[in-house]
């Protein structure tokens, strides 16, 4: 069993090969958010009021933005 590289805990599901990386679930979707929140931020993508409309192609790329969005990225607008 190949335990993840972040936690060492739990085993891993996923490899990321660009850096190495084996993950468990949890801390692959962690990091996911945490990669849209800090290029969000360091792009100045969004202010204050801001309302925020998101394409949906029923692909797991869109679906998973829609949902960081909405559920899990601080301090931006939450889905009415």
């Amino acid at each position: 069993m190949v335990k993840c590289t972040i936690c060492g805990v739990k085993e891993a599901s996923y490899a990321r090969l660009y850096s190495g990386e084996k993950l468990c679930t949890k801390c692959f979707i962690e990091s996911i958010e945490y990669k849209v929140r800090t290029t969000i931020a360091k792009h100045k993508m969004f202010e204050f009021n801001d309302r925020i409309a998101v394409a949906v192609s029923g692909g797991k790329d869109s679906v998973s933005l829609l949902h960081i969005l909405a559920t899990r990225a601080e301090g931006l607008p939450r889905a009415s």
